[in-house]
């Protein structure tokens, strides 16, 4: 078992109690729960197991580089769970407390041989996670601003820009950006018995919601979304018909590997 050192007596009295309140000593082991409490959704205890977690390494004034990776992740898993609680003012307070605690997270491994910031998760996603939870409490400026800090990071993330235009439908800057994205993102592929939209690199969005946002795009000032709409309805067709590849990009992907000759001929 690979414990999560924390020096110091007050680092030992921090995983006495993770011991006691959640029967193991392993920080990773309590993240995996919380995440699994989450799944199952028991979202009260989960609540109550990510406050007494991060509260915990919130307390050590003085962290190691391993315990502020643990915070900064209980920190995440906390913010999903209040968004998903609708607890506006606790979701609001610990989004502000995630940025700040990556921030100093980010420090720390820029200081530190054994870590890379390639190793961190994308910064996108808590940019993704704090709009989400700014919009969700009608902090309207701020979520904007999080949403194209998030859209900055990671180019053609239609999956963002569709969270943004469920908040901001009548923003035309928003309804030009999941455009922009749709135009770039590739073809509808089947993933998991769904229809998505997924970037390289990036994270799905549902086909069938981008089509329909398309179409109220079209209605707002911008005809071409709705070629874009029919698009996305023609290729879940020719996926459903078996006229098309569940996933047109490995499919032309794998068609590359095979061989452009017939060597037979040769013989």
């Amino acid at each position: 078992m690979n414990t999560l050192r924390i020096e110091g007596i007050k680092g030992n009295v921090v995983l006495h109690r993770l011991f006691i309140m959640f029967g193991m000593s392993d920080p990773n082991q309590t993240l995996l729960q919380l995440e699994s409490y989450i799944k199952d959704g028991r979202l009260e205890m989960s609540e109550v197991m990510a406050t007494q977690f991060t509260d915990m390494f919130l307390s050590t004034k003085k962290r190691e580089l391993n315990s502020q990776v643990m915070l900064v992740k209980g920190l995440r898993i906390l913010c999903d769970v209040l968004l998903l609680r609708k607890k506006a003012v606790k979701a609001i307070a610990s989004a502000k407390t995630l940025l700040r605690e990556r921030k100093k997270l980010t420090s720390m491994i820029k200081s530190n041989d054994s870590m890379t910031l390639e190793m961190m998760r994308p910064i996108f996603e808590d940019y993704r996670r704090c709009a989400n939870v700014f919009a969700s409490a009608n902090k309207n400026r701020i979520a904007k601003k999080y949403y194209l800090k998030c859209e900055r990071n990671s180019p053609g993330n239609v999956a963002v820009a569709l969270e943004a235009f469920n908040h901001y439908n009548d923003d035309k800057k928003i309804l030009k950006r999941l455009l922009n994205c749709t135009n770039l993102a590739g073809p509808v592929i089947r993933s998991n018995g769904k229809y998505v939209i997924q970037p390289v690199n990036l994270p799905p969005a549902d086909a069938h919601d981008i089509s329909q946002a398309l179409i109220h795009i079209a209605e707002n000032g911008y005809p071409e979304a709705k070629q874009q709409s029919d698009r996305i309805i023609q290729e879940i067709g020719a996926i459903e018909r078996g006229e098309a590849a569940s996933n047109a990009r490995l499919q032309t992907a794998l068609d590359s590997l095979k061989p452009k000759y017939d060597y037979h001929e040769y013989v």
